[in-house]
C-alpha cells in the first residue's frame, strides 16, 4: 500500500489519516477559540446596552405640551433612567433664541411633568437655543462633550427633517435609540 505523505513544519511528515485526523483537532481548537471570542464579544456588546449611566433626551420640536414622539422619548428616557440609575440630560434645540418662542417655559414645565410621570424628578437641561447650529451637530457635541451612554429620539424627529438620521449614525458617539410613531 502507497502513503502520501503531507509536510508539517520543521521537516516532519505524516501520511493522510493523521493529517486528517490532525487537520480535525486544529480546526476544533479553532472552533473553540473562536466561540470563546464570540462569547466575549457579546458579553461587551450586552454590557454596553445594560449598563446605561448617562441618558441623553433631545427636544426639537416648539410644541409648548411636547408632541406625542417627545413625551414617548420622554417617557423611555426616564424609565431607563429609572431602572439602570442613569443620570437624563435634556438638550432643547432650536434654531431660533428663546425670545422668539413665547411659551417656552411652558415646555421647560411640560418636559420636567412628562419625566416626573416617569418617576424621574431630577435631570441636568441644556438649552441650545438660536444659535444656527444643526440639531443632530448640537446632539452629537453634547454626546461627546458629556460622555453620554445613550441618546433617546422619537422617529418623529427624524420623520420632520429636524435631525438627520445619517448623520446622527455616522457621527454620535454612542448607541442612539430611535422610537417608531
Amino acid at each position: 500500500m502507497d502513503r502520501q505523505l503531507h509536510p508539517l513544519q520543521k521537516g516532519k511528515f505524516m501520511d493522510n489519516h493523521m493529517h486528517k485526523r490532525a487537520d480535525s483537532s486544529m480546526l476544533r481548537e479553532w472552533q473553540i477559540t473562536r466561540a470563546k471570542q464570540q462569547e466575549s464579544d457579546a458579553s461587551l456588546v450586552t454590557d454596553a446596552f445594560t449598563s446605561f449611566k448617562h441618558l441623553l433626551l433631545p427636544i426639537t420640536d416648539r410644541n409648548p405640551y411636547l408632541s406625542d414622539g417627545t413625551r414617548l422619548a420622554a417617557a423611555t428616557t426616564a424609565a431607563l433612567a429609572k431602572k439602570y440609575g442613569a443620570d437624563i440630560t435634556v438638550v432643547v434645540i432650536d434654531e431660533n433664541p428663546k425670545e422668539s418662542f413665547p411659551e417656552h417655559d411652558t415646555q421647560l414645565s411640560s418636559i420636567r411633568w412628562h419625566l416626573s410621570e416617569g418617576g424621574f424628578q431630577e435631570f441636568k437641561l441644556i438649552e441650545r437655543l438660536g444659535e444656527g447650529n444643526k440639531p443632530t451637530a448640537i446632539i452629537g457635541e453634547v454626546a461627546d462633550d458629556l460622555n453620554l451612554d445613550l441618546v433617546v429620539i422619537s422617529m418623529e424627529a427624524i420623520h420632520s427633517k429636524l435631525i438627520d438620521a445619517n448623520l446622527l449614525a455616522e457621527f454620535i458617539p454612542c448607541p442612539v435609540l430611535l422610537l417608531p410613531l
